[in-house]
């Protein structure tokens, strides 16, 4: 069972790749970063803290592209085991802007079951040569 967080709308939703039910938003067409907002990376408890970061944004920010980038800027600096992002410098400016504003709870990442077997298999496989 995978259950997700929905970029748009920052509600839990299940399967990465499927539309949200409350907001009906599809997946944003990158399997990677949509896999990267699941339970195959993280604890439902942190993709619901997440969520929380989301909606922050939303109440102080109506463009959509903007949004997006401040919560990807807000995991990029926080968060760099997730993704990292270089923007440009008025996009950060921008991106910085809205989260002031947006003032987005704390977040701690807990990293899921399955990530840390995956993880420690891949350790596992380096270890031995990929043998």
């Amino acid at each position: 069972m995978t259950w997700a967080l929905c970029l748009n709308c920052g509600e839990t939703k299940f399967g990465a790749i499927c539309p949200c039910p409350s907001c009906q938003t599809a997946s944003t067409g990158d399997m990677a970063l949509d896999i990267a907002f699941s339970d195959h990376r993280m604890t439902v408890e942190t993709i619901k803290e997440l969520g929380e970061v989301v909606r922050a944004i939303q109440r102080v920010c109506d463009d959509d592209e903007l949004r997006f980038w401040a919560f990807i800027a807000f995991v990029s600096t926080n968060f760099p085991e997730i993704l990292h992002v270089d923007l440009k410098p008025e996009a950060a400016e921008r991106c910085g802007d809205v989260l002031a504003l947006a003032e987005p709870p704390r977040v701690v990442f807990r990293e899921s079951d399955e990530a840390r077997i995956t993880r420690q298999f891949k350790a596992g496989d380096d270890a031995d040569g990929g043998s």
